[in-house]
């Protein structure tokens, strides 16, 4: 039986996922499957490649009609703050291997998405400014005044 294995995936809603693939399938199909693409780009983003990895994104991902967003984690990688080239849509991140790509095991998927998480917000809001983009603000919750409230009770039930 094959061991399991598994790719990180940094989704342009600024997500990390570790994927369990079958190791049985060819790895550019599962990427094209993952990321939803017909043609892949292999990009050495230094601070992954120093590790071994390799980023795998969507060759046309900013040609799509409609709109695009920026992969704000895999564009940090990248150096997309100091070129000006921005990836769009999802990446899977592989180990590349005297030039051959594999999949990873769950423990090295695990550590490196933990890694990843770790730069996350700090890329989220490098690339936002370098691309003059405004984050998504959250909601500040309202802070309802409890002394105002008066139960809704009948006959000792609430409602």
């Amino acid at each position: 039986m094959d061991e399991k294995k598994f790719a990180v995936m940094l989704t342009d809603t600024q997500e990390i996922k570790t994927l369990e693939c079958d190791p049985q399938e060819e790895l550019f199909e599962i990427v094209r499957g993952t990321i939803g693409c017909e043609w892949i780009e292999l990009v050495e983003a230094e601070p992954l490649a120093e590790k071994g990895y390799l980023m795998l994104i969507d060759e046309e991902g900013k040609l799509k009609k409609g709109p695009v967003s920026i992969n704000c984690l895999a564009s940090d990688l990248y150096g997309a703050d100091r070129h000006g080239d921005a990836i769009v849509g999802n990446v899977m991140v592989v180990r590349a291997e005297n030039e051959r790509l594999t999949l990873l095991t769950k423990e090295e998927a695990t550590a490196l998405a933990a890694g990843l998480e770790a730069k996350r917000d700090l890329a989220v809001e490098k690339i936002s400014a370098a691309f003059g983009l405004k984050p998504i603000v959250k909601p500040e919750l309202e802070i309802v005044d409890l002394s105002r409230r008066q139960s809704c009770r009948k006959n000792g039930m609430e409602r």
